[in-house]
């Protein structure tokens, strides 16, 4: 899946490569396709709602992160099984067919014959290559490493974003060792829990319980980069039954070239298409009720009778967020992603009620540094030789210049983070208040564990059942 060809120098992915290495963005894009990876099937595969999900969020990331790069090795015998997820979904397609619509019905193969490198992830009871990465998990918990250093978890399907989390660790590590931002990354065990992401995920408490209920009304504020991420991981869960399910989504914009290679759920066909129409209707077609909001969010924000007070937010600046503590909505769960090539893999994710006010969370840039940043983004635009050659005007290149760098498998772990912790909060889970972590380190560089929530905490929110897996 590749950008479109007349405007390849808006890939927010390629400007890492831009803005540190000064590689024109068109030679990025190029780099990104050269890079093959193969997603191998075990057998298993066909039988796993777990299994297949994780590999179609891999399958979902890697053509955003390489397009037209991705291969898919799926055993013939279980070529047209048929997909476990969305049992809503009109004509449900089989599991390959629904591969082959995300990497290209050329690259879907049965066998590994024509492999020729060592660039893979395998999943389930797939046969092991030299220097492949085994994705797994177990419970809440995401496991990603080398196969010669991971054996399978038990892969317990409690919790069903263990398994996007996992797959997104796999191409997270994958990606940095392709552009060179961790030496340790492909050669290290990566495992995280989303029950207790403070624990070692070794630890028998990081397992967290099987998960009974799911949210049933909410926000989803912002439907770009996280917002996307949001939607995939819920829209994903194992609901008994979608139709009672509401998601209220709010956003004003329309879907740009840019955003297709970082938003999990757009394509193409999207461009100049309303980002709530798009994500509204994805999510429609697997049986879930949609209510649209296409305004910017702004202190007058107001829930009206029988809408949620529970919001999951994904703004990309500092000034909408603070307006979250000014509206009538009960918890907010929100997260923002570093946007430099030195903290674009870097989350952070809040809740509030917090124990910090919003202008300490979220603050304004102050003059000088707000003129530091100008002066670097101009600076940018007119010495860089990646924007000088881009084709654009000055203008253009400057506002290239303060763009944030975005890659999807950054979105996708902070969409597992916002809605675990939304999922704790309907199982008298730890609640916390504050999580960062980067991923080119693994660490929570700031994690505050506030307390344990109860049920008097969801006496606001509506939940629904889970189906048990």
């Amino acid at each position: 899946m590749g950008m479109k060809d007349e405007r390849p120098n808006l890939s927010r992915i390629s400007k890492l490569f831009a803005d540190r290495d000064s590689l024109p963005t068109l030679a990025g894009l190029a780099k990104r396709q050269q890079f093959g990876v193969t997603l191998v099937c075990g057998a298993d595969v066909a039988f796993s709602y777990m299994l297949q999900l994780c590999v179609l969020t891999a399958a979902r990331i890697a053509t955003r992160c390489f397009p037209d790069a991705v291969q898919v090795v799926l055993p013939a015998q279980e070529g047209e099984c048929p997909t476990l997820l969305w049992p809503e979904l009109k004509n449900r397609p089989s599991f390959s067919a629904m591969l082959r619509e995300i990497v290209g019905d050329q690259n879907v193969v049965a066998d590994l014959s024509n492999l020729s490198h060592s660039n893979s992830l395998l999943f389930g009871r797939a046969p092991e290559i030299a220097g492949a990465l085994r994705v797994t998990f177990d419970g809440w918990v995401a496991m990603t490493g080398p196969v010669s250093q991971v054996d399978r978890l038990r892969e317990r399907s409690f919790c069903s974003l263990a398994a996007v989390l996992s797959a997104a660790l796999g191409v997270s590590e994958l990606f940095q060792s392709f552009a060179e931002i961790s030496l340790e990354a492909r050669r290290r065990t990566v495992a995280l829990s989303l029950w207790r992401p403070e624990l070692d995920p070794t630890h028998p408490d990081a397992i967290g319980p099987a998960v009974e209920w799911l949210p049933a009304d909410l926000w989803v504020l912002g439907l770009g980069h996280l917002g996307n991420a949001y939607l995939w991981a819920l829209g994903t869960l194992p609901y008994a039954m979608p139709s009672h399910v509401r998601f209220f989504l709010n956003d004003f914009d329309t879907v740009e070239d840019e955003n297709i290679e970082t938003g999990l759920l757009f394509a193409g066909a999207d461009v100049d298409r309303t980002k709530a129409r798009v994500c509204g209707t994805w999510l429609e077609h697997r049986g879930f009720q949609t209510r649209l909001l296409e305004r910017r969010f702004d202190k007058q924000f107001c829930c009206q009778h029988g809408e949620p007070r529970f919001a999951l937010c994904g703004f990309d600046s500092n000034s909408p967020r603070r307006d979250l503590s000014g509206v009538e909505l009960a918890r907010v769960i929100e997260s923002g992603l570093g946007g430099t090539s030195n903290n674009f893999d870097t989350i952070s994710l809040h809740v509030l009620p917090n124990p910090r006010c919003a202008h300490e969370l979220w603050p304004d840039l102050s003059e000088d540094d707000e003129r530091r940043r100008e002066a670097h983004q101009a600076s940018m635009a007119q010495g860089n030789e990646a924007y000088t050659q881009s084709g654009l005007d000055e203008c253009g290149r400057f506002e290239f210049a303060g763009k944030s760098i975005a890659v999807p498998f950054v979105g996708t772990v902070a969409g597992c983070f916002v809605v675990a912790e939304a999922l704790r909060l309907f199982h008298d889970g730890p609640a916390y208040s504050d999580i960062k972590l980067r991923l080119e380190t693994l660490e929570m560089h700031a994690l505050s564990l506030h307390r344990c929530y109860s049920p008097d905490d969801t006496v606001a929110h509506r939940c629904t059942g889970a189906l048990q897996l």
